[in-house]
């Protein structure tokens, strides 16, 4: 049988591991702020990949299909299943899409690295 001290230690952990994410954004972007003072263009678009990447796994469940993906049609008609796949389309095409479409855009900006245009995160 588990002891309550392992639900507890479980939680302690669980604790220190959402503190040192907080921290670690927090040291993206001052790693990401110094590369741009330095003018190191590697520096600052390593850094600008990662904070990147950590933004866009942030929002995978917004985008996962088994959460956002309609139900197949049952008919086996060519209009229900046309219109199935226009569905599709306008998955891409919502808030959340379009935000990581412009995250995964960011290395194609004008400014890239040294000035960055982030988006805005969709509310929920």
């Amino acid at each position: 049988m588990i002891s309550n001290n392992i639900f507890v230690r479980i939680s302690k952990c669980e604790a220190v591991c959402n503190q040192l994410r907080s921290e670690m954004d927090d040291v993206l972007q001052q790693a990401y702020t110094i590369a741009c003072e330095a003018q190191d263009e590697e520096a600052a678009a390593a850094v600008a990949r990662k904070i990147r990447n950590k933004l866009l796994a942030e929002t995978d469940d917004k985008c996962t299909l088994d959460r956002v993906l309609p139900d197949a049609p049952s008919g086996t008609t060519f209009t229900a299943w046309l219109s199935w796949l226009r569905s599709l389309s306008a998955i891409k095409s919502n808030e959340w899409g379009v935000y990581r479409q412009h995250l995964r855009d960011i290395t194609s900006q004008q400014g890239f690295p040294f000035d960055i245009d982030w988006g805005t995160k969709p509310e929920d």
